[in-house]
């Protein structure tokens, strides 16, 4: 093995494994990064943990002082878990986690997504659609092929609103402090944390991506509008969002990341996993007028006036 740590018991979470030497836990990332964009990530990590916050995790090198290794025949890279988040307000901590990563002085360009949101969704909405003409034209479709080439044009048309709400926030607004460049999250649903804060979830971008995932997140699990508005609230009492901020969440909302992550999901896993996708893609398809709904009252949480679109 690549690393001097004795394994005593292993489990794979997710992605993951979770290793437990003694009283130590290690979780084992599999990785198909430069040793250099990892090398980001620690120097990220360390700036983190000196601003004041132990709870996440620090980089173990190998036996040859790499930062990359090998285990279960995986490239991984292998963080420490430190001190565990302590259980509290999420808002509160990640607002707090936000105001540190602002201060972060060094290169993040294997990391940077600010800026870029516009540029991405396009991206994806090229690929996507370019894969829909494909299904159209297949003379062979099962239930969740049709329901696909059935809604995508819908789907199509809401991501190209959000590209346009973005190019328009950034052409419109004036950025405030608490609009600059932080560390975020790949993603922040609500169990981000349980097993610890590990920098390969990081990425540097506005701080509204971290708020409006977990929104999306609470919007798909059905949980109450007074349970966000209570998020948004605490998050309000350590940073303000600004209009600039506010108009970003919406817009990162307004574009179906779930929908398109279901899609290349489904359609990029076989057998078992393949069915799991397509009970979540079905779901999706199902709640298409409830996420357009919550999308149409969202305005009533803000605490500021921002645009509306008309046909919502």
């Amino acid at each position: 093995m690549d690393y001097y740590f004795r394994v005593d018991h292993m489990e794979q979470v997710g992605d993951r494994f979770l290793v437990r030497s003694g009283n130590d836990i290690y979780i084992a990332v599999p990785t198909n990064e430069k040793e250099s964009d990892i090398q980001q990530l620690y120097y990220m990590a360390m700036y983190m943990r000196t601003q004041g916050d132990e709870t996440i995790a620090t980089l173990l090198p190998t036996k040859t002082g790499r930062l990359i290794g090998m285990l279960q025949g995986k490239q991984v890279s292998v963080w420490k878990m430190e001190n565990r988040m302590k259980t509290g307000d999420t808002a509160q901590q990640l607002a707090l986690f936000h105001q540190r990563g602002r201060t972060y002085p060094y290169d993040v360009s294997a990391r940077s997504r600010f800026g870029k949101w516009g540029e991405l969704w396009g991206q994806r909405i090229d690929q996507l659609e370019h894969f829909w003409q494909l299904q159209v034209r297949s003379s062979e479709k099962n239930e969740v092929d049709e329901q696909f080439v059935e809604t995508f044009p819908y789907y199509l048309g809401v991501a190209e609103n959000a590209v346009q709400y973005v190019m328009d926030t950034q052409l419109d607004e004036v950025p405030m402090r608490g609009d600059m460049p932080t560390i975020c999250h790949e993603q922040f649903p609500p169990e981000t944390w349980e097993m610890g804060n590990i920098p390969t979830d990081w990425v540097f971008d506005h701080a509204s991506r971290d708020v409006a995932e977990w929104i999306r997140k609470q919007w798909l699990t059905k949980q109450s509008d007074e349970t966000i508005e209570r998020f948004l609230q605490t998050y309000e009492h350590v940073q303000s969002l600004s209009r600039f901020s506010w108009r970003m969440i919406y817009a990162r909302l307004l574009f179906p990341l779930h929908y398109f992550q279901s899609i290349e999901n489904y359609y990029g896993s076989e057998g078992d996993m393949r069915q799991r996708y397509a009970q979540q893609l079905r779901q999706v398809f199902e709640e298409t007028d409830v996420y357009e709904q919550k999308l149409r009252h969202f305005h009533d949480m803000t605490t500021v006036s921002i645009p509306r679109l008309d046909w919502l």
